[in-house]
């Protein structure tokens, strides 16, 4: 492979890629998912694959992500879905999309923990690479989905909203949580968090 090189304004991002806007309702959430994403993904790529009981805690991390993905996709749904369709509908459209198909991915996470956790000695090698496999290909497809989130639909939606009804949303999300859920949020954004 040949790594060229051309000049910074046209190939190396810089921040004014990112539109300046007063509140953002993905920053620390989508900090706090990335540091789990990585943290499962290089647990399961270190796992001794003879090791029950690291297979077992393996599975277990990997059930807890998926739950935490899982409410997160339901706050962004309830909450924020519903003004992207009414203001931005072809950014409704694409992330709807998007959730569906992180989605299906998701239980195929599930699965391969699952496979992974009961695996007979023979094939304990093979499942635990699966997932390692899995969680990477899985976490590429998540960074990107995010990434869309943040350069483009949370500066759109502000542009459209207002800073007021973006805080109005924040709220709808944030208000309704059970202390239990909003402890585990917290406890997810926090060590991720400047």
């Amino acid at each position: 492979m040949t790594i060229t090189t051309s000049s910074p304004a046209t190939s190396v991002p810089t921040p004014s890629d990112l539109a300046p806007i007063t509140v953002d309702l993905y920053r620390d959430i989508h900090k706090g998912i990335r540091a789990e994403l990585f943290a499962t993904t290089l647990d399961a790529g270190r796992l001794d694959p003879s090791d029950d009981v690291g297979r077992a805690a393996l599975g277990a991390q990997v059930d807890g992500l998926v739950r935490f993905l899982v409410q997160h996709a339901e706050h962004e749904d309830g909450a924020i879905q519903p003004v992207l369709e009414t203001e931005l509908p072809d950014l409704a459209e694409t992330i709807a999309g998007q959730h569906t198909t992180l989605e299906a991915a998701l239980v195929r996470l599930t699965e391969l923990a699952q496979l992974a956790r009961v695996a007979p000695q023979h094939h304990q090698r093979l499942r635990v690479h699966q997932l390692h496999v899995e969680l990477a290909a899985f976490t590429s497809e998540y960074l990107a989905h995010q990434d869309l989130e943040e350069r483009m639909v949370m500066p759109a939606l502000e542009a459209a909203v207002g800073v007021e009804a973006v805080l109005g949303i924040h709220a709808a999300i944030v208000g309704p949580m059970p202390p239990e859920e909003l402890m585990a949020s917290l406890a997810v954004m926090l060590p991720a968090m400047n």
